[in-house]
C-alpha cells in the first residue's frame, strides 16, 4: 500500500539571487548585485558555503536600512488569513 503525505508549499516570485557562489563574486559585486535589485517584499538569496558573502552582509544591510528597508522573518510576509496564493505566487485576497 502506498501512502501519500501532502505538503502546502509555498512559493515566493519576488526574491533577489545574490549570486554569491558565483568564482568571479566579490563583496563589492554582492553588494551592487542585492543593492540594486531589491524591492518591497524581495527576498534575498545567499549561500552558506559562499566565500565572500560575509564580507558583504555588512555593507548591504548597512545600505537597505539607509533606504529605509526593514528585515523580517518569511513568515511574517505570508499573508495568512483571507488570502491565497495564486499559481504565479501572488498572494491574493479570497473572493467571498
Amino acid at each position: 500500500m502506498k501512502k501519500w503525505i501532502l505538503i502546502k508549499l509555498i512559493t515566493f516570485v519576488s526574491y533577489v539571487d545574490s549570486l554569491d557562489w558565483k568564482d568571479s563574486a566579490t563583496p563589492e559585486s554582492i553588494c551592487n548585485r542585492v543593492t540594486s535589485k531589491v524591492k518591497n517584499g524581495s527576498i534575498v538569496l545567499f549561500h552558506n558555503d559562499a566565500d565572500h558573502t560575509p564580507a558583504a552582509l555588512p555593507n548591504i544591510l548597512k545600505t537597505l536600512k539607509e533606504q529605509g528597508y526593514e528585515f523580517v522573518f518569511i513568515e511574517d510576509l505570508i499573508l495568512k488569513d483571507n488570502y491565497e496564493i495564486k499559481h504565479d505566487g501572488m498572494q491574493v485576497k479570497k473572493d467571498g
